[in-house]
């Protein structure tokens, strides 16, 4: 089954991972860009690298000391009771997830859609990027990846939903209680209401949902657990119905119960849209429930061994278990983004983009980096290019390009153009240089030489025509 993207799909791209853009027009100010991702700032890569720290942040007051200077007894710490936790003061209580479902094995993939993205932008902007940064930029995002359940031997089939929303369930009773908070639901049923006869009896309390406001009806009215048991289904099937149960609250007032005995003198009925039976009335949820297995189940389920739930999949549309899978590992792999690393190269393989270990981590790019060939044939400027990387690795490809033609960057229009037009043929040659993976530009635009200087020198134009005045 093909991976999918759910969620927002808001566009995004890698530009911010550039400051300084080379080559033909889509490098040129001014050009059409999607709104990008959020970056990890350069100096922050830079220490965390080096493996430079940030200034202390610790404001805890210092140890109270006696008259004669010895340190006293530690006072107390306020505001953390008992064994309260560090950080959970302020911090609302978290609710607890059901236990993740057994019989699979679970995998977070890039989605598809991402990677597509990875390889264009890489492939375009010519620059190598640390698999960790993307890493990062795939879990800032739940649409930008996928959980794959895979059945294992004894595990259960998986309940999946063909209309795009990611729905998947592993019970027919659950994928049917469903169809009440679908997107898909007016696709198969139109409501209406009907007069009917008022409730009679001694009505003082009127049940309400504290949820979402929603009025039941007196406890002591014959269609109580009915109504009760149709909102649950049809609203908050995705809690237990005992939590449900705890949410219900009494409310006396008389004014309330009138409005409750106007309201039920009508009632929601329901009928099918497909042709034919239009004019079929369902009188209440289970009538509908029971339609829709028998007409319409098939139609909208496929059950599979093998699913993609896109991490932006509302918890709602998935049964609790598998739900919490998808809560459990996205947290812990955005905060171990290296977990998804396999992956994300399996991923860049299959869009055919370079992976390779470089400064020991690993990268992709344009091309895998490797020693320029003894018998390769460079020309001058190419030839300086890799001399002056060599000498200067690490330093800024503005500075090359400046040093090179001897043109400095300008801050007016006109030194900016001129600029502009002695940098171009030098950037025409250093993207020649990045596709055969003889230098590389990192997203920061440090420009490198990565293979150090072992090999023998390259031949330059000039020299070769010295030593073979015919060619």
């Amino acid at each position: 089954m093909e991976d999918s993207t759910q969620g927002g799909n808001t566009p995004f791209d890698l530009t911010e991972l550039t400051g300084f853009r080379f080559g033909p027009s889509w490098a040129k100010p001014g050009a059409d860009t999607a709104p990008s991702l959020p970056k990890m700032r350069t100096e922050e890569r830079g220490e965390r690298r080096s493996g430079a720290r940030r200034p202390s942040t610790d404001r805890r007051t210092p140890r109270p000391r006696r008259e004669d200077g010895t340190p006293s007894e530690r006072a107390p710490r306020r505001g953390r009771p008992g064994n309260e936790r560090r950080g959970g003061r302020n911090e609302a209580p978290r609710k607890e997830l059901p236990p993740p479902a057994d019989g699979f094995r679970v995998e977070l993939r890039p989605s598809n859609s991402v990677l597509e993205l990875f390889s264009k932008e890489i492939t375009k902007q010519k620059r190598a990027l640390p698999l960790l940064d993307l890493s990062r930029i795939v879990m800032a995002g739940k649409d930008r990846y996928d959980l794959v359940f895979m059945k294992l031997e004894n595990g259960p089939m998986l309940i999946h939903s063909t209309k795009g929303d990611g729905a998947c369930w592993l019970s027919t009773q659950e994928a049917v209680s469903y169809l009440w908070s679908a997107p898909w639901f007016a696709e198969y049923y139109t409501t209406s209401e009907v007069e009917t006869e008022a409730p009679k009896g001694n009505f003082t309390a009127i049940a309400t949902c504290s949820l979402g406001g929603e009025v039941i009806g007196p406890v002591n009215w014959h269609g109580y657990q009915a109504a009760l048991m149709n909102l649950y289904r049809s609203k908050y099937g995705n809690m237990s119905p005992e939590l449900f149960k705890s949410k219900i609250s009494l409310n006396k007032d008389e004014a309330a119960v009138q409005a409750w005995l106007e309201s039920a003198g009508r009632k929601t009925v329901w009928h099918p849209t497909r042709e034919g039976a239009t004019e079929i009335v369902l009188e209440d949820t289970r009538a509908v429930e029971t339609d829709f297995e028998a007409h319409h189940f098939n139609e909208v389920y496929e059950t599979v061994d093998k699913v993609f739930i896109n991490g932006a999949t509302p918890r709602k549309a998935l049964t609790p278990g598998l739900a919490a899978h998808l809560a459990i590992l996205s947290d812990k792999t955005r905060r171990s983004p290296q977990m998804l690393i396999p992956n994300l190269c399996h991923g860049l393989a299959r869009h055919h983009m370079p992976i390779y270990k470089w400064q020991g981590n690993h990268f992709t790019g344009p091309s895998r980096v490797r020693t320029i060939p003894a018998d390769t044939v460079l020309a001058d400027r190419m030839m300086a290019i890799v001399n002056w990387s060599k000498e200067h690795s690490g330093e800024k490809v503005e500075a090359m390009f400046a040093a090179l033609s001897g043109v400095p960057a300008g801050t007016d229009e006109e030194s900016r153009k001129a600029a502009s037009d002695a940098y171009a043929p030098f950037a025409a040659d250093m993207i020649w240089l990045l596709e055969q993976g003889f230098i590389v530009v990192t997203s920061d635009n440090s420009i490198w030489y990565p293979k150090g200087s072992a090999a023998p020198a390259p031949t330059t134009v000039a020299t070769e025509k010295r030593r073979n005045p015919r060619r």
